[in-house]
């Protein structure tokens, strides 16, 4: 008879997988831009995919640096109005894949100026993502209750993996409409 898997277990699995997935799907979809299209907004007045793998890079360094040191991102807003976000709208977006229009990105996690290749930025990416689920993994193993978001609070760590795989589908998104444009 097969051995059963806790519950929490196979939402964790199941949440790293679509974390794995997404980050993927990201890789490939700038791999394939044309080489132009790295260095263009991807609509008037917002990111370069350049700028936006930057802005995924940095947001991967603030939570490694979570999961193992502790430092979070400075929270925003009230703890009320955070815990009616945590309560209404994350599983909201979580549901429905979308990430509400105009959110800005916390100052922490906003890119300079990118440097380097797009294969560089690209494999850098994929590293930290790497690095970010097994520090996640740790971080869970060893008792720490999960991820602070700005504009969330505290996140448990099935969740706070889900989201960041909804970052990552909600900027592919942004990219895949640069190579249609």
């Amino acid at each position: 008879m097969p051995a059963t898997v806790p519950r929490t277990d196979a939402r964790w699995r199941s949440a790293l997988e679509e974390h794995q997935v997404a980050l993927a799907g990201y890789l490939n979809a700038a791999a394939a831009l044309p080489a132009d299209a790295w260095t263009t907004p991807w609509q008037p007045g917002k990111w370069t995919p350049a700028e936006i793998t930057e802005h995924l890079a940095l947001t991967y360094r603030v939570f490694i640096g979570e999961a193992t040191t502790g430092a979070t991102m400075k929270l925003k807003l009230t703890p009320f109005r955070r815990r009616m976000l945590k309560l209404l709208l994350l599983p909201h977006m979580l549901f429905h894949r979308k990430f509400p229009k105009g959110a800005r990105a916390p100052r922490e996690v906003r890119p300079h100026t990118p440097g380097g290749t797009r294969d560089e930025a690209l494999a850098q990416l994929r590293t930290l993502g790497e690095q970010f689920e097994r520090a996640s993994e740790t971080a869970r193993g060893a008792g720490k209750p999960g991820l602070t978001h700005p504009y969330f609070g505290l996140i448990d760590w099935n969740r706070g993996m889900r989201f960041a795989a909804l970052h990552i589908e909600h900027h592919r998104g942004q990219i895949a409409r640069k190579r249609s444009a």
